[in-house]
């Protein structure tokens, strides 16, 4: 497996080794790594050292706030785009054991593809690729089984998070990951570029 990655997704656990916690996962012709960290100043280490690595694109999940987001987006400099999972008012829920990461894949099955990480306290992360048309079904049975927190990859339209809310109602929270001002250049850019790359 590559050292280099096209994008990486941060998540927080208080619990998570950096080091050791971490996926490297293949699709759609792309490697993302999948990272946690204990706490906002350990991902922006692991955020600056992807950046000098050449990563691509950063999405922070797992409950950063906006002054932890900004540590990373102070240590990756510009260097690449960050992202944040954002919430509707009131919707968050911080204590939460069951958390999901839902991005388009549209040449996955309509289940989508299940990255699970078991944490030792009990709490869990799935990270799921699935066809846009199928995600909020596969939220959906993500929320039976117990996530209480769904937060959708900012690669993937608004309306679809709109459908999710819809399919999960109050059962769980529904982020999107969105674009602060000094990242839309790059993540236009990433966008682009992994257009191109899928239709060749």
């Amino acid at each position: 497996m590559t050292d280099t990655y096209d994008e990486a997704f941060l998540f927080l656990h208080p619990e998570a080794d950096p080091a050791v916690d971490r996926i490297a996962h293949e699709h759609t012709g792309a490697v993302t790594l999948f990272v946690w960290a204990p706490d906002a100043p350990a991902a922006a280490r692991v955020a600056a050292e992807l950046a000098d690595q050449g990563v691509r694109l950063i999405e922070l999940y797992r409950g950063f706030d906006l002054r932890q987001a900004a540590l990373v987006v102070e240590a990756v400099g510009g260097r690449a785009p960050v992202g944040v999972a954002g919430y509707a008012l009131g919707a968050a829920r911080p204590g939460a054991r069951g958390w999901a990461t839902i991005y388009t894949d549209d040449n996955a099955a309509p289940e989508g593809v299940h990255v699970v990480r078991e944490h030792a306290d009990g709490s869990r992360t799935t990270v799921v690729g699935a066809p846009d048309a199928t995600i909020p079904g596969v939220a959906a049975a993500l929320v039976r089984s117990g996530v209480e927190v769904v937060e959708v990859c900012g690669g993937t339209p608004l309306t679809t998070a709109a459908r999710v809310a819809a399919a999960v109602g109050d059962a769980a929270a529904v982020g999107l990951v969105g674009w602060p001002f000094e990242s839309i250049e790059g993540a236009a850019a990433f966008k682009a570029a992994y257009e191109a790359a899928s239709r060749e």
